[in-house]
């Protein structure tokens, strides 16, 4: 918890409460002895709290006291908890009963939202509040040790409004309180030992009693669920294109065996490694009539991991709805249906809001590989499922990808196998991209090619590999030269399968460095068309439409690329872009922390340098200025205002008249910030 200013209420701890917790004097302490004892530890903190105490501090600080007064002690002490701590945005609270604890936290929480019922959002203070059972040192009243740090950081991974507590702590209170708990699985907290396993509460959903067994049923059709995910979204992956296609003995041998075949499969050889399940989401809405919604994600999941992953074995839908409500394990799944990935989700609707957990796992072990949470508006549900679905595959695709390469390096470290040379190039490429990284890349690709020169992945990685190194000016000559064999390359793999995702995406980069941005924008909306959840395509549409000289445009784009894909490994670029954009607009100031932002989603990353110096310099900035114009420099010696730019990505002379007149603002910013003319 931070403490970024402390608030005046640090006397109402000595307010404690009556009860079996009383505060300790620190005599024991004081002669020299440790106290010791098993207790529970709530630890809340105000999200956002910095922000607001930055907008308004002296409202802060009475809407502190306010809630202090009106409910955060009096609740404590109904609860027969002791205030041990008290900081500028936050609380850590000591009970002997756990049941106790969760239900202090639960009056917290439903106190708070009715409290903040008529406050603008931006205005409101919400806790997030963490729960553990743990053995604690007493030392002068304060409260240490490893149950508190656990506290802590199961706070931090609680919602604002929310509440998550560890295994422990749900063990103690699943049967005795009617709230609901999402298992959201093993947590690797930082600086503790193991891992914790981490249950959040529903607190604005159904009761645990309605809720609890349609979880404990459906869990195991999640779980096969993340498997289907897993393997289509490959394809999916951020410049994924379709995996070689497997043999026709293998296609034979992924014959789908009906759930209860579980004696023969028990027999079968080893699932192919592109192969994957999705499971049918679980609804956890309590509303039986949302099941739709959940069914809805499911089959659009099958469908998508389809259509993006040929020569991908994919368990059909009917198939894995036997599945929906039966308590079937990871591994029993994986040998019935002869899948290597199962995907498992859940859907909650609360309100305006749709929220989709997701998780991959392996079959042959039951190992959880991967999880992640989507959060969206709840619109037209169409609309939902195209984006949960082009996230939830995207991000499952990146996973799946590094996973198989790096199990090819394991298992097979010396293999020339078509399959492992893609794999491993694939995984290479969803790197931050650098110099190193595209020769690397290129060359698993060109050892694909001498085992299968009509491999249309390995066509597409190398043209990709030729394309990146132009656009991101790696090398001052032979541009012209990278770009013909892109396009002859690409030319090849479009003539045997005219919707690669990898080659098109590389087809929409080369149009853009060739200044066809019209022919760009259009490569890019065949991609969305086939994969809507490909950030990369609609940064690419942003880029294009800003060297056609509309900037507040692009920023839509570039705006649309990071909601899809928050996490992607390929951030940088429309953060990169959208700095670029806000410079062009006069936004210097926003501009600046979009820079920074791409600087630190990829370090390597060296156009930011310079357009983060023109931003500083154009804000009067002038020390930040020149280190940052210093930094590019150490990467670009010798780059001048006339030349900068003037290549790569695009040829300045092959964009608009209004872009170039845009352009002139940056060129004035590096002036200010000392690049020679």
């Amino acid at each position: 918890m931070s403490t970024v200013t402390k608030l005046p209420v640090a006397t109402k701890a000595a307010r404690l409460p009556s009860g079996p917790v009383q505060p300790h004097d620190g005599g024991d302490a004081a002669a020299g002895r440790v106290e010791r004892r098993l207790a529970a530890i709530l630890a809340a903190d105000v999200a956002g709290y910095s922000r607001l105490v930055g907008a308004d501090e002296q409202g802060t600080l009475m809407q502190w006291r306010a809630h202090w007064d009106a409910l955060i002690e009096p609740a404590i002490r109904e609860h027969q908890g002791r205030v041990v701590r008290i900081t500028g945005d936050g609380i850590l609270a000591e009970f002997a009963s756990v049941v106790n604890a969760v239900r202090c936290a639960v009056a917290l929480q439903h106190g708070m939202a009715e409290r903040n019922k008529d406050v603008a959002a931006d205005q409101r203070m919400e806790f997030r509040i963490g729960l553990n059972v743990g053995d604690v040192i007493i030392d002068r009243g304060d409260m240490w040790g490893e149950g508190v740090n656990v506290a802590a950081r199961l706070e931090a991974l609680a919602e604002p409004g929310g509440l998550c507590v560890s295994g422990r702590a749900h063990d103690e209170v699943c049967d005795k309180i009617d709230i609901a708990f999402e298992d959201i699985g093993e947590r690797q907290l930082k600086n503790i030992a193991r891992p914790v396993r981490v249950y959040r509460a529903r607190l604005h959903g159904a009761s645990r009693t309605a809720m609890s067994p349609v979880w404990r049923t459906a869990r195991p059709a999640l779980l096969a669920a993340v498997a289907v995910l897993g393997a289509l979204l490959i394809a999916a992956a951020w410049w994924l294109g379709p995996p070689p296609s497997p043999s026709a003995a293998s296609r034979a041998k992924g014959a789908i065996t009906l759930a209860g075949e579980s004696g023969r499969a028990a027999e079968r050889p080893r699932a192919p490694a592109l192969s994957i399940v999705a499971l049918p989401f679980v609804n956890l809405s309590g509303d039986a009539k949302q099941d739709y919604i959940a069914d809805g994600i499911t089959d659009s999941l099958t469908s998508d991991l389809v259509r993006a992953l040929p020569g991908v074995f994919v368990v059909s839908r009917d198939t894995a709805f036997t599945y929906k409500g039966r308590g079937a394990d990871a591994p029993q799944i994986g040998r019935e249906l002869e899948t290597r990935y199962l995907l498992e989700g859940s859907v909650l609707i609360e309100g305006e809001r749709v929220r989709v957990n997701t998780r991959l796992v392996e079959t042959e072990q039951g190992n959880q590989l991967w999880a992640e949470r989507f959060d969206t508006e709840r619109r037209s549900i169409l609309q939902v499922q195209d984006e949960i679905v082009g996230r939830v595959s995207r991000a499952i695709g990146l996973q799946v990808v590094d996973l198989e390469a790096r199990r090819s390096l394991r298992e097979r470290p010396g293999s020339v196998e078509l399959m492992d040379l893609v794999m491993r190039g694939k995984a290479v490429l969803n790197r931050p991209t650098s110099p190193a990284t595209m020769m690397e890349a290129r060359g698993l690709f060109e050892q694909a090619l001498t085992v299968q020169p009509t491999s249309v992945d390995a066509l597409a990685g190398v043209a990709t590999t030729l394309v990146f190194e132009f656009i991101n000016g790696y090398y001052e000559a032979g541009g012209d030269k990278r770009l013909r064999r892109a396009e002859l390359l690409l030319e090849r793999a479009l003539a045997i399968e005219p919707r690669h995702l990898v080659a098109l995406k590389a087809k929409t980069a080369l149009r853009r460095a060739q200044g066809k941005f019209d022919d760009a924008i259009a490569s890019a909306e065949t991609v969305i068309a086939d994969n809507p959840g490909e950030p990369w395509a609609y940064k690419e549409i942003g880029l294009s439409t800003l060297y056609l000289g509309r900037p507040e445009q692009a920023l839509d784009w570039f705006t649309k690329a990071d909601r899809i894909g928050p996490r992607d490994p390929g951030r940088w670029t429309w953060l990169d872009g959208r700095g670029h954009a806000l410079i062009l607009l006069g936004r210097d100031e926003q501009a600046t922390r979009a820079l920074i932002d791409a600087l630190d989603a990829n370090p390597r990353n060296v156009s930011s340098h310079a357009f983060l110096a023109a931003a500083y310099a154009l804000l009067g900035r002038g020390d930040e200025a020149r280190a940052a114009l210093d930094a590019y420099e150490q990467r670009r010696p010798g780059t001048r205002v006339s030349t900068f730019r003037s290549l790569s990505p695009v040829p300045l002379a092959l964009t608009s008249a209004a872009y170039r007149q845009q352009h002139e603002r940056i060129k004035q910013g590096l002036r200010q910030a000392g690049m020679p003319e």
